[in-house]
């Protein structure tokens, strides 16, 4: 029988170098749940200030039935405290905020249906019955809120002895958190996250506006996971709510699974599979394996939450609120010019040339651009401080010059704010 060299040791098959593309079964997720090592992100543990009682104590359960297969990498649980008491106050304010927003919109909608009833002759005794359907939604809206907000909130300080998410969360997490780096290690892993984030090599480079080794916070919660895995030799599960391309791959704006390149690091540092779920997913596949009840509305909860966080990284961290007060400060202290040339670069796919510029704002030929952003960047920072937007929010407005002159060309709308831009309301509408 004549010899088969097309056999040997490195002929490969479909899913060898491309595990990542390979969808998880049900048992893929058995296993990993009961065999291997599940590994929960710090917004997982953060977000449990985010959610209602049902759905904080359904993924608890989820994260305690785990028993010795939770491990939460040293690096989460120092982002934990980090940003806990901000978080914290956060959600605590966030209700407040609603209503005031809710307020705001209850008065937009009642601008709009008048203009619309003037505009259509609509008898004075039909508009006032409108408005006052609409008022009794919103009025119906903002006190739930306002309920939840004190129902939920008021047990919840910055004393951790009083904390019900601290008294839950301890006990689930004794004995189930990696040990710290070494000093020389963690300088290691610093650099080479730094490295990674200047060449784009995943995870973290998305992170780079963050201040000095902010950025490489990614990269050591990966390294962590991958020496555990790597102790154990078993697949990895990461929860994360973090839903930038710097750990997933994306196809047509979907997260489809792990970079590939995290998961072929995985495996040539000796540890398994990598599976990756938002918070959400992984409690619906955890409450099936583990075999636990969902409490009604956990799963909802969960969701919303995940697609706040969404929309405000899609967004460059801003929200649509946010960008309204930014407009309202602007045309308070005199810069409707300003929020005027805002909108039209977005209109314009995210550019306004200086000639458009001039003519928007109404100036003279020979008056200079220089300093046009300073009124936006300077608010911009003021609902920093506020805790309205993140640090790393983009830049709403930026100077464009032609190469070789110091004469600006006109001024840009960062891309991902020009669709929200476009979403907003007219206020003549």
């Amino acid at each position: 029988m004549a010899k088969d060299t097309t056999a040997g040791a490195d002929n490969r098959g479909l899913f060898d170098d491309f595990g990542a593309f390979r969808t998880p079964t049900a048992e893929d997720f058995t296993a990993v749940l009961t065999r291997g090592l599940v590994a929960p992100d710090a917004n997982v543990l953060l977000n449990l200030y985010r959610y209602t009682e049902q759905a904080r104590g359904d993924l608890l359960r989820a994260l305690g039935g785990l028993d010795n297969r939770l491990w939460v990498p040293h690096q989460a649980l120092v982002e934990f405290w980090r940003n806990r008491e901000s978080t914290l106050s956060d959600a605590r304010s966030s209700g407040a905020q609603a209503a005031e927003e809710m307020a705001s919109h209850a008065a937009q909608a009642e601008r709009t249906l008048r203009t619309w009833g003037n505009r259509v002759a609509l008898p004075e005794e039909e508009t006032d019955r409108l408005r006052g359907q609409l008022s009794e939604v919103f009025d119906d809206v903002q006190k739930a809120i306002v309920k939840v907000g004190q129902g939920e909130w008021q047990n919840i300080t910055q004393d951790t002895s009083t904390d019900p998410v601290i008294a839950k969360l301890e006990p689930a997490l004794v004995g189930r958190v990696g040990a710290p780096l070494s000093r020389e290690d963690h300088d290691k892993a610093i650099a080479e996250g730094m490295r990674r984030v200047e060449k784009r090599v995943p995870p973290g480079y998305m992170d780079k506006p963050k201040d000095g080794v902010g950025a490489a916070g990614d990269y050591l919660v990966w390294e962590q996971i991958l020496r555990e895995a790597t102790r154990r030799k078993c697949d990895v599960l990461f929860v994360t709510a973090d839903i930038k391309e710097d750990w997933w791959r994306k196809e047509q704006g979907f997260n489809r699974g792990p970079r590939p390149e995290l998961t072929e690091e995985l495996r040539t540092r000796g540890g398994g599979r990598l599976f990756m779920l938002t918070p959400k997913r992984f409690l619906e596949v955890a409450a099936s394996i583990l075999e636990f009840s969902l409490q009604a509305g956990s799963v909802e909860d969960i969701e919303r939450v995940e697609r706040i966080g969404t929309d405000e990284e899609a967004y460059g961290g801003w929200t649509a609120g946010a960008l309204v007060e930014l407009f309202d400060r602007l045309t308070y202290d005199g810069y409707g010019d300003r929020v005027a040339v805002i909108k039209y670069a977005a209109e314009m796919d995210g550019v306004a040339d200086a000639k458009s510029i001039y003519d928007i704002c109404q100036y003279p030929e020979d008056r200079s651009l220089r300093g046009f952003t300073k009124p936006v960047t300077r608010l911009t920072s003021l609902l920093q401080g506020l805790d309205k937007i993140p640090d790393s929010a983009v830049q709403v407005l930026k100077a464009e010059y032609d190469s070789g002159t110091s004469r600006a060309s006109g001024f840009s709308v960062h891309p991902l704010l020009v669709p929200l831009i476009n979403d907003l309301p007219d206020e003549d509408e």
